[in-house]
C-alpha cells in the first residue's frame, strides 16, 4: 500500500510489479516520457521496472523507471506535489464537493478518513458481484452476502485510507494499525485478492486525482503571486536607485 499510494495512477497489476521490483518508487514513467515530457535522461546502467503489457494479442513486457534513475542536463527538478497546511481547506471543500459532505473535518486525517467512507460506498457496488462469483476456496466461501458486503467494505476502507494518508504526507501507521487490516485475511485466493486490489486501486486513484489537482492548482497560485511579488520589489528597487542618481546628479 506504500508503494502503491506512490504510483496511485498505476492499475493493481503494475503496482504489484512496481512494489516487487522497486518497493521505494516514488514517480515511476517510460523512458519516453521522461525524455519528451519531463526533459529527464535515465542514468547509464540503471535497471528498468518490467510491467506486463496485455493490451494486444500476445503479452510483451513494457518498462518503466523511478525518478531516482533519471538526470537533468539543465538541472531541472521534477517538483511532485505534496499536502500543505495551507491546502487543507480547499482539498476539504474539494473532497466534499466530489463525494459528498464529509462527517468529520476537524483535521485533515479525519476529513480523509470520512472521505474515503462516502467514496467507498458510492463505489464498492460495482465490484461486489464479480467477487461473488469468486469467491471459491477462499475464507470468503463461508460467509452468507451479508458479511462478504462487510468485509469487503472494510478491507476497502481501511486499504483506500492508508493510501490517501501515506500520499498525503501523515503517518498512516500511527492512524490505524493491524486489527485494521484483518479483513484482508479473507481474500486469501489470487481471484479475491485480484478484486479487491484492483477495487482498492481505483477508488484510491479517484481520491488522491482530486487532491492532486487542488494542490497543483494552489501551489500555481503561490508560484504567480511569488513571481508578482518579485517584479513588484525589483521596480520598487530600481526606482529607487534612480531617484538616487537623479538627486546625485
Amino acid at each position: 500500500l506504500r508503494t502503491a499510494a506512490w504510483n496511485y495512477k498505476y492499475p493493481f497489476q503494475d503496482q504489484l510489479l512496481i512494489y516487487a521490483q522497486r518497493p521505494d518508487a516514488t514517480a515511476c514513467a517510460t523512458i519516453e516520457l521522461w525524455n519528451q515530457k519531463l526533459g529527464r535522461w535515465v542514468n547509464k546502467g540503471a535497471k528498468g521496472i518490467a510491467l506486463i503489457d496485455d493490451s494486444g494479442s500476445q503479452l510483451i513486457l513494457r518498462h518503466v523507471f523511478d525518478l531516482s534513475d533519471t538526470n537533468s542536463r539543465y538541472d531541472r527538478p521534477v517538483l511532485l506535489w505534496t499536502m500543505q497546511p495551507q491546502y487543507e481547506e480547499a482539498v476539504v471543500e474539494t473532497l466534499e464537493n466530489t463525494f459528498g459532505e464529509l462527517e468529520e473535518k476537524q483535521d485533515m486525517a479525519a476529513a480523509i478518513f470520512s472521505a474515503v467512507r462516502n467514496a467507498v460506498e458510492d463505489n464498492f457496488p460495482d465490484y461486489l458481484s464479480d467477487l461473488m462469483n469468486c469467491r471459491e476456496n477462499s475464507f470468503l466461501e463461508e460467509l452468507d452476502e451479508l458479511n462478504v458486503e462487510v468485509s469487503f467494505r472494510e478491507a476497502l476502507k481501511s486499504s483506500i485510507s492508508y493510501m490517501v494518508l501515506v500520499r498525503c504526507g501523515y503517518n498512516a501507521d500511527e492512524l490505524l494499525n493491524s486489527e485494521d487490516f484483518l479483513n484482508v485475511y479473507s481474500f486469501n485466493t489470487l481471484d479475491t485478492v485480484s478484486r479487491l486490489g484492483a477495487a482498492v486501486s481505483d477508488i484510491s486513484e479517484m481520491l488522491l486525482r482530486d487532491i492532486e489537482a487542488t494542490v497543483k492548482e494552489l501551489q500555481r497560485e503561490e508560484k504567480n503571486i511569488n513571481r508578482t511579488f518579485a517584479k513588484t520589489l525589483e521596480k520598487e528597487q530600481n526606482e529607487k536607485r534612480i531617484h538616487r542618481n537623479e538627486r546625485k546628479d
